[in-house]
């Protein structure tokens, strides 16, 4: 389920072919390389989002919460849409807090109250969007296998906005797939690896 970071900038220089010169100039300076990882990562993280799902102990009055480390963003959870009692009897919760992620923690719109939390139950489980990260003792990626062509896609993309800036004029070689493409620019480059990307990620 994951892939070397190691493995993806070895597959990100032989896509480039002869125009990683112009991205790594310098052998020994790879900073560059960091740096179009971490985006591509970021962009991986909007383009083909994984859920993952945490539960947590819910306290009366308390209205902020910790979020896990890789959260993106919140998307759902069932607390609350089932309850033992008919909306139109005593004792039904007819209002539940809207969540919201800011800043590494749980907003909830309004604190439940201890009654809430009794009918309603404190362990709240829900789902969430979770981000891409790089285990830094392992040096691995969290990507499936299936997601690892678009990461390298966006790599790509990547590599190409800073040649846009670096060398706008220059030809650009390059191989996403089994075929080697030469383009006029890296801004052309760019616009038709981000098409392949959109292609690629509608079908995930």
């Amino acid at each position: 389920m994951t892939i070397s970071k190691t493995d993806l900038l070895a597959r990100v220089k032989s896509s480039l072919t002869s125009s990683y010169k112009l991205l790594v100039p310098d052998e020994e300076n790879t900073t560059v390389l960091d740096v179009i990882v971490n985006n591509a990562l970021a962009a991986l993280t909007q383009k083909a989002p994984v859920t993952s799902i945490d539960t947590i102990v819910l306290q009366p009055n308390v209205q902020v919460y910790p979020a896990p480390a890789d959260m993106w963003d919140y998307k759902e959870t069932s607390w609350g849409t089932f309850q033992n009692v008919q909306p139109w009897d005593p004792g039904f919760i007819s209002r539940i807090p809207v969540i919201e992620y800011e800043n590494g923690s749980l907003h909830f719109s309004f604190a439940p109250s201890a009654v809430m939390l009794s009918s309603l139950g404190s362990r709240f489980t829900y789902f969430y969007f979770a981000r891409y990260l790089e285990d830094e003792e392992s040096g691995h990626l969290n990507v499936e296998p299936r997601k690892q062509p678009l990461l390298l896609l966006l790599c790509l993309m990547e590599a190409m906005k800073i040649l846009i800036l670096r060398s706008p004029g220059s030809q650009i070689t390059a191989k996403p797939g089994l075929s080697k493409i030469q383009y006029s620019s890296p801004h052309i480059a760019y616009d038709a690896l981000s098409k392949e990307a959109d292609n690629l990620a509608a079908a995930l």
